[in-house]
């Protein structure tokens, strides 16, 4: 799952609510897995909190059970309190809300 050579795609809803800069670095956590060769689940869930530092970030799967919390250090006007999923489906990869599902 998550190879880089697969498209990747962005919900209107994503792209009108999340800064593309942070929707870059999610990706970007998903390839750092997958470059450090750990097991990838196609679903990856990442909840997004304001905290006082920047955005936090909740990134987690289910198969094998994994998490990690980051801290992306952006101004808080830039931060939003959402959950984004990313699904692989082996063709192409794609970020959405839950309500988009």
């Amino acid at each position: 799952m998550f190879q880089s050579k697969n498209n990747r795609y962005v919900t209107r809803g994503v792209d009108d609510s999340v800064p593309v800069e942070t929707q870059f670095f999610l990706w970007s956590l998903i390839d750092d897995q997958v470059q450090k060769g750990d097991e990838v689940d196609y679903f990856q869930k990442f909840e997004l909190i304001i905290s006082d530092n920047g955005q936090e970030i909740l990134h987690s799967q289910e198969e094998p059970k994994w998490s990690r919390k980051t801290l992306l250090e952006i101004p808080k006007d830039c931060c939003v309190n959402k959950v984004i999923w990313v699904i692989d489906s082996e063709e192409y990869q794609t970020m959405l809300f839950p309500d988009e599902y």
